[in-house]
């Protein structure tokens, strides 16, 4: 039985692929009786099935269930195929991730990329408030969309490496009690490339403040040609410059990105909210001017011909 026989059993009629990842495949699905478009996240077909890859999905459910804020994407349900494995329902967005929006348009205005980091901020502040550490921020992870009034909204997605912090019964979300996938390179924290704690608050905070560097300049600070040297940039390496890499963006905005990527821990902000609240100066100016904008999505794919985000006839996400 196919997967399009399988999902008609549970409500679902599928579209289409919207997205496909190491473990994961997402299609945009209709709910059958309501109408309703929403994502529907399965583990890929294409690779062999065990305990450990099930529960790491169902976990991902249960975290993004725990998880309420308007910038951290909605988790609907977890259902089950016909034989049993599972697979999520989550809300569908329109239009794109910020690594193809920096693709399509280049390094962003840094008022635009301070307003969309400091949304993921938010976000990133619900989920540490509720235990949960992403330990995978990037620009691909964080999705611009439309709020329904219109102005743009970006959502953190993917919380498929995500860990419960001590404070969470690890088992309650069907944790699978070692550690995970270490997230991507570019944007993992010195500590946890060192191994010498697990990862926290603190090391979110690091990668978030990469994602700002890398959507303000065009590459992520310490990436280089080879694995090996892209790991030891980020644990011995200097931050670089980033007023000298762009002399329009202001020193107190580059402070701020540099303490992010503070080697030390201690040394970043003490939490995501503290953080928002340090973007959000700059974030303000994005909103008086006017600057925000996003590409938006063909159905399928990211339209790259397009710079401004335009009002959806729909304003759902993926």
């Amino acid at each position: 039985m196919n997967w399009h026989e399988q999902l008609l059993e549970e409500n679902y009629a599928l579209e289409r692929v919207i997205g496909c990842g190491g473990a994961g495949v997402v299609c945009a699905a209709r709910h059958l009786r309501l109408g309703l478009r929403v994502a529907l996240k399965f583990l890929r077909p294409d690779k062999p099935r065990d305990p450990e890859a099930v529960s790491r999905l169902v976990r991902e459910g249960q975290i993004m269930a725990r998880i309420h804020s308007p910038h951290v994407a909605r988790m609907l349900d977890i259902g089950r195929l016909p034989d049993g494995e599972p697979f999520l329902v989550m809300e569908y967005l329109e239009g794109c991730d910020l690594a193809a929006l920096l693709e399509a348009r280049g390094p962003l205005a840094s008022a635009e990329a301070v307003a969309y980091v400091r949304q993921a901020a938010a976000g990133l502040a619900a989920a540490h408030a509720h235990g949960i550490i992403h330990r995978d921020l990037k620009p691909s992870n964080l999705f611009l969309t439309l709020a329904p009034n219109g102005s743009p909204l970006v959502k953190i997605v993917d919380f498929g490496t995500a860990e419960p912090s001590g404070s969470v019964d690890a088992a309650a979300l069907e944790f699978p009690g070692k550690a995970l996938d270490m997230g991507s390179p570019p944007f993992v924290a010195p500590e946890q490339l060192r191994a010498e704690r697990p990862a926290d608050a603190k090391s979110d905070i690091w990668a978030l403040g990469a994602a700002l560097f890398t959507l303000l300049v065009g590459r992520s600070p310490f990436e280089r040609r080879y694995l090996s040297e892209t790991y030891l940039a980020i644990l011995s390496g200097r931050i670089p410059d980033l007023s000298a890499l762009r002399p329009d963006i202001e020193r107190p905005l580059a402070a701020i990105v540099e303490r992010c990527l503070a080697k030390e821990p201690e040394r970043r902000f003490g939490s995501a909210a503290e953080l928002c609240a340090a973007l959000t100066p700059f974030a303000a100016r994005a909103r008086r001017a006017g600057a925000a904008r996003a590409v938006r999505a063909r159905p399928g794919r990211v339209s790259r011909s397009m710079t401004r985000f335009e009002p959806a006839a729909e304003s759902s996400v993926r």
